[in-house]
Order: structure tokens, then C-alpha cells, then sequence
């Protein structure tokens, strides 16, 4: 399961270590979009991870979306590329010699959009689709809110919530440490599948890998560690709720006996082929990188049951680590989780502004047809937050 990181468009995240030159970033960003990317220099790292043609197609790409460059705006990182159409958020860093060290584009924003036409780009996609847009907990938009889809990782909000659960009924404490066990170890994404078993963790450290990396390994240690039955609370709609590694060996084609009885068995039927799921094998994770796969084997939530956990759970600075798609200096407060595989995608977002309004936008789509056309989705998605 991925989450979406904040790079929604493209590209390139080299970091330079060392005091950017601020006075010359603006200046070098003109320069790029109103020469040219080839009349300014780049470090060698840089170049070699992103050649020339790469920064010139994506120029034209953005004029093509945008319509013409008219200016750098900013005097620090974030800047404000503004083009006759709209405008693209943007990061850089220079090395001492003022060439380009690391450049990153997130939110992509068409200023003739509304957030109505922002909404409707996604309801109009060939998928099944749930949209929640809230204000201080008021409703500004709603699409099938009521509606479980598959969602993806972000059913780790409902294990997030679980563990709060027990460290305020003092049966767990954030500070506690615990081993990681073999039979914990999942599929990426995240980096824990990697460590050796055995290795000390504490739960705030699962926690946080679990939410701001979408670590799989994590997430399934603290579903054994709270208990799949005070998961099942929040995820009323996918008894019993599955581990991340059973849901990929469901998905194994060579489980597919196994597969097959659980779409038909009762909640108390799946838990015994779980526990003869235990012996089977882990799928190769390229599985999940091409068409939908078995997405009826998934998490089921709806936008209104994902906004009230994040609405919650918010609170937890572990939750503020990734801010997904929103642009974190932006805003006073951003939580974040999303959830993905070929056919599912999630996008779950807390924000809070300077002035203590409260926003939660919560977009779910799902189709077992074809992949999704996830760059629409995300840039509609980025849209609806800079109209918030």
C-alpha cells in the first residue's frame, strides 16, 4: 500500500547540504521558466538524475496546462510559479556556487477551476468515487460520503485509532518498547520489512513509521500488538480486518483456494483460513504494479467514517510528519493519510489555518476495471485545498 508523498507532479528531490542561497532562488527560478532550463547550471548529482530533455519537457507541459509564465513569487521555499492560468508551488536549493541542487514541484493549481469543477472532475471519472469536503465540521461538499470503498493504507487511521485507544486506557504506553517478530514482516512500502527481526521499537516509533512512511510492517505489528478486535471497531465494514500481509497473500495467485473460500465464508470462517494463511507464501510485490488485483480483498471505509478518525487523531503530532499533497508552510496544522494500490486510491486531509479554521477533505476512488488516472485525481485533489 503506498501513500502519496508531496511530490504530486514530478520529479526531482536532491538535497543539497548547505545554507541555500535565497537571494539567488527566485532569481534562478525566473530564469528557468522565462530562458530556459539550460541557461542555468546544476550540480553534477542533479544532472545525472535528471537530464535536460526531462526539465524541458516538463516546462513545456506546464505551459501547455497553464498557459504562459508571468512570475517567481516569494522571497523564500515555498515559491508561487505564476502562469496566465494558474500557478505551481515550488522548492529549490543551490549549492555554493549558486547551481541547482535539488528541485521539486508539488500543487499544480488551474485558476479557472471552482472547487464545484474541482469536485466534479473526480465524480465524473470512470470509477466509483466518494467525495467529503467539511468547515468547522460543516458539510461544504459531499459525494457518496456514506459509501465504504476500498481505501487502501488508509485503513491505518482505524489501527492508529485502536492503539489510542489502549495508551489512554493505560493498556499500552507510546514510550513502550517491543521486538519485531518475523511474523510481522510485510511487503513495501516502508522500511521495517528490511530489519532484522528482533530489533527494538518502540510503539510511537511503529506508530509514526505506520502513518508518515505507510510502513506495512508496522502497521501489522500494532494490529497483533492493540488486537484485530479493537480494530474491527473502526473498519465495521471489512470484518475481520486483514493485516497487510495477508491481504497481499490473498491476493497471491497461488492462494487463490484460499481466495476463493474467503469471499464466501463468514467473519468467523475467515479467521480460521487466516490462521491457514500463515504457511502461505508472500506474493512479489511487482503484482501490484500493473491492473487491479482481487480489490474486493481490501479495507472498507467511507469519507465520513475517514474524516471523523482524522478529525480525531490530528492531535497526534505523529499524524503531521507527511502532509501529502498540501503544501505544510501553508498552514498552521496538516495531518495526513492516503492509501493506494492498482485500482484504489485515497487521499485523507486535516488541515487547520492560522485563523483556527478546521478543514477535512476526503477523497476516495476505486475501479477493478483499469488503473486509475491518478495524476488527474491528485491535481483535482491539490485544486480543491488551494480554494480552502
Amino acid at each position: 500500500m503506498h501513500t502519496y508523498k508531496r511530490l504530486a507532479l514530478i520529479l526531482i528531490l536532491l538535497f543539497v547540504v548547505g545554507t541555500a542561497v535565497f537571494a539567488d532562488e527566485a532569481k534562478v527560478l525566473t530564469d528557468i521558466f522565462h530562458e530556459g532550463p539550460a541557461r542555468v547550471t546544476y550540480t553534477k548529482q542533479f544532472e545525472a538524475a535528471v537530464p535536460l530533455s526531462s526539465m524541458q519537457q516538463l516546462l513545456v507541459q506546464l505551459t501547455m496546462q497553464l498557459g504562459t509564465f508571468k512570475q517567481v513569487e516569494g522571497t523564500s521555499n515555498p515559491y508561487t510559479i505564476v502562469f496566465e492560468q494558474g500557478t505551481v508551488t515550488a522548492y529549490i536549493s543551490l549549492d555554493g556556487q549558486g547551481s541547482v541542487a535539488g528541485l521539486q514541484f508539488t500543487e499544480v493549481i488551474s485558476s479557472k477551476l471552482t472547487l464545484a469543477d474541482s469536485v466534479k472532475q473526480i465524480t465524473d471519472l470512470d470509477a466509483q468515487t466518494s467525495v467529503l469536503i467539511r468547515r468547522n465540521g460543516q458539510t461544504l461538499a459531499s459525494y457518496q460520503a456514506d459509501v465504504p470503498l476500498a481505501v487502501g493504507s488508509a485503513f491505518k487511521l482505524g489501527v492508529l485509532a485502536a492503539l489510542d485507544d489502549a495508551v489512554k486506557a493505560n493498556r499500552m504506553q507510546w514510550g513502550q518498547s517491543v521486538r519485531l517478530e518475523k511474523a510481522y514482516k510485510s511487503l513495501p512500502t516502508g522500511i521495517l520489512q528490511d530489519w532484522p527481526v528482533g530489533s527494538q521499537l518502540t510503539i510511537e516509533t511503529l506508530a509514526t513509521l505506520m502513518i508518515s512512511q505507510s510502513d506495512n510492517t508496522a502497521a501489522d505489528a500494532l494490529l497483533s500488538l492493540v488486537g484485530r478486535q479493537n480494530v474491527d471497531r473502526y473498519l465495521m465494514h471489512s470484518k475481520p480486518t486483514l493485516s497487510t500481509s495477508e491481504m497481499f497473500k490473498l491476493k497471491n495467485p497461488k492462494n487463490s483456494d484460499i481466495l476463493a473460500r474467503f469471499r464466501s465464508s463468514s467473519v468467523s470462517q475467515r479467521l480460521l483460513l487466516l490462521e491457514e494463511l500463515k504457511e502461505r507464501e508472500l506474493p512479489n510485490a511487482g503484482l501490484f504494479s500493473g491492473d487491479p488485483v482481487a480489490i474486493d480483498v481490501e479495507w472498507f471505509m467511507t469519507a465520513k467514517e475517514l474524516a471523523t478518525l482524522i478529525e480525531r487523531l490530528q492531535s497526534l503530532d505523529l499524524m503531521t510528519v507527511n502532509a501529502g499533497l498540501a503544501t505544510k508552510e501553508r498552514w498552521q496544522r496538516v495531518a495526513f493519510k492516503g492509501g493506494s494500490e492498482p485500482g484504489v486510491l485515497n487521499l485523507t486531509t486535516y488541515l487547520e489555518d492560522t485563523q483556527k479554521n478546521r478543514y477535512t477533505v476526503v477523497v476516495t476512488a476505486n475501479t477493478s476495471k483499469k488503473p486509475l488516472d491518478e495524476k488527474k485525481i491528485m491535481e483535482s485533489y491539490q485544486a480543491i485545498l488551494n480554494y480552502l
